[in-house]
């Protein structure tokens, strides 16, 4: 059984449209501790199976997709036992489908017995957050259109955060295909993923630096994420955004203070709960 967490952009900045009609990114990711369970087993047939049903085609799921997309690169038959339960949230801007796909990358190299296959390449032709879900990352600098991986080094103290669960289904492309900013730089990016790097990713450092260019049209797309937030700055709460949307989150000080955070973001009629980030599938 393999652990298929959840993810939060600590950072989402998006730069120049690129020759491929997408847009460059940079973005600091982080797993969260929520996670789907993913099974993979030999099978002489392709056999995928998610539960409870999310309401995508067996043939559209990212952990089909993974199977044949793996056995493409490899020239073999696209033959493998797969089970997902899910937990995390479908379109929630939490990675869950993208982490299901880089369980079943790493649970195949293993049954597989594959060496040396890069399995970030594989992950990108498949979806943009995969490769990152496919290195076994705790945290990372992502880059590209999500292609480039820099595994980053995990603070001393656990970063938590409380996170909110909005009950609406957001979808990237229609965020993307109305957003037309462009950053020259990803400053924040940059300087947080160098705070890693340092040891200075302090839960300060962390909230200097959130930023996700997507939030405006994410809010305009779904206005249950405005609400929320205003809700969250009424009980002295600043919320971020994760991805495109709609889960969002507040870095707090530590377990005790992420607690505390919920809490009160539960009386104020939100969905929220203690997490702690970094979490090693």
């Amino acid at each position: 059984m393999l652990a298929a967490p959840a993810k939060v952009n600590l950072t989402l900045e998006v730069l120049a449209r690129r020759p491929d009609g997408y847009r460059e990114l940079a973005s600091v990711f982080a797993t969260v501790d929520v996670r789907d369970r993913v099974r993979v087993a030999p099978s002489r047939v392709l056999d995928v199976r998610v539960s409870p049903d999310v309401g995508a085609a067996v043939e559209d799921e990212l952990a089909t997709r993974a199977v044949r997309a793996l056995a493409q690169a490899l020239g073999r038959p696209a033959a493998a036992h797969v089970r997902v339960a899910k937990r995390i949230p479908v379109a929630a801007g939490l990675g869950g489908g993208s982490s299901d796909a880089g369980a079943v990358l790493r649970g195949l190299a293993r049954i597989w017995r594959l060496d040396g296959v890069d399995l970030c390449a594989v992950g990108a032709g498949i979806g943009s957050d995969v490769p990152f879900f496919a290195s076994g990352a705790a945290f990372a600098l992502v880059t590209g259109r999500g292609e480039r991986i820099e595994p980053l080094p995990s603070p001393q103290a656990s970063l938590w955060v409380a996170l909110v669960r909005i009950r609406a289904r957001v979808a990237t492309a229609a965020v993307f295909a109305r957003y037309r900013g462009s950053r020259a730089a990803a400053h924040d990016s940059a300087a947080l993923s160098e705070a890693f790097r340092n040891g200075g990713a302090t839960p300060e450092v962390v909230r200097a630096h959130l930023v996700n260019d997507l939030l405006d049209i994410a809010e305009d797309v779904a206005p249950a994420i405005r609400d929320a937030r205003a809700l969250a700055e009424r009980a002295g709460v600043p919320l971020a955004l994760s991805g495109s949307g709609p889960s969002l989150f507040a870095v707090a000080d530590d377990r005790a203070d992420a607690i505390r955070i919920a809490r009160r973001l539960r009386r104020a009629g939100l969905d929220a709960r203690p997490r702690r980030l970094g979490f090693t599938p």
